[in-house]
């Protein structure tokens, strides 16, 4: 017990409301000195664990020759540049042969998840040719000081930009960002939307440039799916009125209540005779931390107390951590299960030793995150395509601008467990040619292959416009 309360108060220096619009993020260094030109840097110590004597795993294909003559990373065999895939790093490119650009991170705060991006980002740099210019950030939460923070930037000369602001001043970043015409940029963790509310518009308005993340729904739906699988496997006699589901909202947060609905959507539609049993566990007065949700949980669980199994949708890591050390806490560990869109919390408590209802993560290392959006900044710059044309079968009708104009890719993401996490990260980390998971235990001990998995999602969703890779 004393080791998860240790583990909880780690886990609590994350700021998780970033993971609104992202399925992970990995583990990260220590956030090195901000060079932040609004004000120094207060947030936590990172999480991360201590250094390790592991190195990263060779990518073979960074072993292979350049062709100098390739005109395009993924090029068609026509020489054509295929747009879907330009923005994905390619070992057999010559990235040498453009231009060097600056290129910066601007957040509104220095918190883990941020720093974890900017640590992604940095590490992406030498292999497509750019300069780091820094993390910028402002930290108070003030728009005003955001906009101050990237005007600064602008000035300094940066010419690619990838931007994490409060999501609802993206028109006032965009009007800024159109003065300088030659940055190029792209939105990290939320969607760029221009915050209309008129008929037809989606939530938070019209999208304004194209994005590369998630679907929240499709997060929602399967989060709970994979808790339902589980009930049927281990338990597929229980009795359906003693099955039941808890998911958390935060319901002021436009992305996160989007999963919450999806869940409660597909539980009513796929439980059968469970099908009533699901209820809302919202942290808007408790907090987005896993002691906000540690302070409301128990008390919807004793509620229903003729629920015996319990699948819990917990949307981010602290919330299903939460979840699950209060169901251990009451006895119930070995009939529920909680299971979380993310994963960097599971990953540690997993390695640290720590067995509970945790049991299922749906994850994205912040590497395989950050690459196509590094990339997309990159083809504009260099006249590749435009805003407006990367990216073209990743278009949700439902979702892509007034005109129809932008696309959304999706991201790559791997179910993880307790039983088995360690070659996923390790091939992350062999992909991107970094090291950030050889902390792991075992992690020397597991042997990967660059095409155990793929930096790719080799479907498009049945309401993309996409035919297939």
């Amino acid at each position: 017990m004393k080791m998860k309360k240790i583990l909880a108060l780690v886990l609590a220096l994350a700021m998780v409301f970033a993971l609104v619009a992202c399925g992970g993020g990995g583990n990260t260094p220590a956030p090195a000195e901000s060079n932040s030109p609004a004000q120094e840097s207060t947030a936590p110590a990172s999480n991360s664990p201590a250094p390790s004597s592991s190195t990263a795993p060779v990518n073979p294909s960074a072993e292979v020759e350049v062709d100098t003559a390739k005109p395009y990373p993924h090029a068609n065999a026509d020489g054509t540049p295929d747009l879907d895939k330009i923005a994905h790093f390619d070992y057999e490119y010559d990235y040498t042969q453009n231009p060097q650009y600056k290129v910066a991170y601007v957040a509104s705060s220095s918190y883990f998840l941020y720093q974890a991006a900017a640590d992604a980002i940095e590490a992406w740099c030498p292999s497509f040719n750019l300069i780091w210019d820094g993390f910028y950030f402002n930290n108070d939460g003030d728009a005003n000081s955001y906009m101050t923070v990237l005007q600064q930037v602008l000035d300094s000369g940066v010419e690619l930009l990838i931007l994490d602001p409060d999501n609802t001043i993206f028109p006032s970043v965009k009007q800024l960002i159109d003065q300088y015409p030659g940055v190029k940029w792209m939105p990290m963790m939320s969607q760029a939307r221009d915050g209309s509310e008129e008929a037809g518009a989606p939530m938070g308005g019209w999208m304004t440039h194209p994005y590369a993340g998630f679907n929240m729904g499709d997060a929602g739906r399967a989060v709970v799916k994979k808790a339902w699988d589980w009930k049927e496997e281990n338990y597929p006699d229980a009795d359906p009125a003693k099955v039941g589901c808890i998911v958390f909202d935060f319901s002021t947060s436009p992305a996160l209540h989007e999963r919450t609905v999806a869940v409660q959507e597909w539980w009513a539609a796929n439980t059968g005779a469970s099908s009533a049993n699901c209820w809302v566990c919202d942290t808007v007065s408790a907090g987005l931390t896993y002691e906000g949700a540690k302070s409301i949980f128990p008390g919807e669980v004793a509620k229903h107390t003729e629920i015996e199994y319990w699948c819990i949708a917990g949307i981010i890591d602290d919330w299903a951590l939460a979840a699950a050390d209060t169901l251990d806490e009451m006895g119930l560990t070995d009939t529920s299960v909680s299971v979380t869109f993310g994963g960097t919390g599971f990953i540690q408590q997993w390695d640290a030793g720590i067995s509970t209802a945790a049991r299922y993560a749906l994850f994205t290392a912040q590497t395989l995150y950050d690459e196509p959006i590094l990339g997309a900044v990159y083809a504009f710059k260099n006249g590749w395509c435009t805003e407006e044309e990367i990216w073209p079968n990743w278009r949700n009708p439902a979702d892509c601008g007034k005109n129809g104009e932008y696309s959304s890719l999706l991201l790559p993401t791997e179910w993880l467990s307790e039983d088995d996490y360690i070659p996923y990260l390790k091939w992350t980390d062999m992909y991107a040619s970094v090291s950030t998971y050889a902390y792991l235990k075992g992690y020397d001990d597991v042997n990967v292959t660059i095409d155990d998995f793929s930096s790719f999602v080799k479907e498009y969703p049945d309401y993309y416009t996409g035919t297939g890779m």
